[in-house]
């Protein structure tokens, strides 16, 4: 973690500090600082859950500052890393088998279209170009031949939307990991119910009104089940005007 430069708070004295992005987390997640001038002062981040959990990437999540790092490290492991690029290959060979802008001759990769050009050096050709013009290299497909255009942009849109192949998947279960906080790794993220599925800025919102008291804290769920409990009996009504005297009357004479 980046050590802290040392800014100035008071009752009467706002924060004055930048915001300093993570490239990791970018815009999902805010902050809380808690401290009055002694030690023990806090600060926790509000985010989405990281990496691989049972929780669902649109559930928040509270750390301490402190802890983050030990999240970010273990988004996946290395065991979880390897199968994933093995799985992306897979996909690859999908896409190449069924011909879907590309295909293969041998070992080499080719464009499907008859009389297509060798892909690298064609590819090496339009970035040139494409630097020549002032564009970035990776707008190199901009300035190849339509039929290299549409054949690409095939491939790449078959990549996008094809699934790990099923039988690979059978021949290659997908190794388990969970990621969780912690030095040791061994404190599992946890969703705030209260914050369900909420945007960025509707989070702080409610974050907010539940330290001021003027929400709660309970989430949907537990106020569900107990508007489903049944209404308590009524009191019975045991007012003075109401009772029934059983003190024993005289016989009239």
């Amino acid at each position: 973690m980046a050590k802290a430069t040392a800014s100035k708070i008071g009752p009467s004295r706002l924060l004055e500090a930048e915001w300093v992005k993570n490239s990791i987390l970018k815009d999902t997640c805010f902050v809380v600082w808690l401290g009055s001038g002694v030690t023990g002062s806090q600060q926790w981040v509000i985010h989405r859950a990281i990496g691989e959990t049972p929780l669902s990437g649109e559930e928040w999540v509270m750390t301490p500052s402190r802890d983050i790092e030990f999240l970010l490290n273990r988004r996946e492991s290395e065991e979880l890393s390897s199968w994933n690029r093995k799985a992306e290959l897979a996909k690859r060979q999908e896409v190449l088998a069924a011909r879907k802008g590309r295909g293969l001759e041998g070992q080499t990769e080719v464009w499907t279209f008859d009389g297509a050009p060798a892909i690298q050096p064609t590819i090496r050709t339009c970035m040139a170009a494409a630097k020549a013009a002032g564009a970035q290299e990776s707008a190199w497909l901009s300035y190849a031949d339509s039929a290299v255009q549409i054949s690409e942009r095939s491939f790449k849109e078959a990549l996008r939307t094809q699934a790990i192949p099923e039988a690979w998947i059978a021949g290659n279960p997908r190794p388990r990991h969970e990621t969780m906080g912690g030095p040791l790794g061994d404190i599992p993220q946890k969703a705030v119910g209260y914050l369900r599925s909420l945007s960025l800025n509707a989070a702080k919102d409610k974050v907010l009104r539940v330290m001021l008291g003027i929400d709660s804290n309970e989430s949907d769920d537990e106020e569900e089940e107990e508007e489903d409990l049944p209404p308590p009996p009524p009191k019975s009504d045991t007012s003075s005007k109401d009772r029934v005297s059983t003190k024993p009357t005289s016989p009239k004479k």
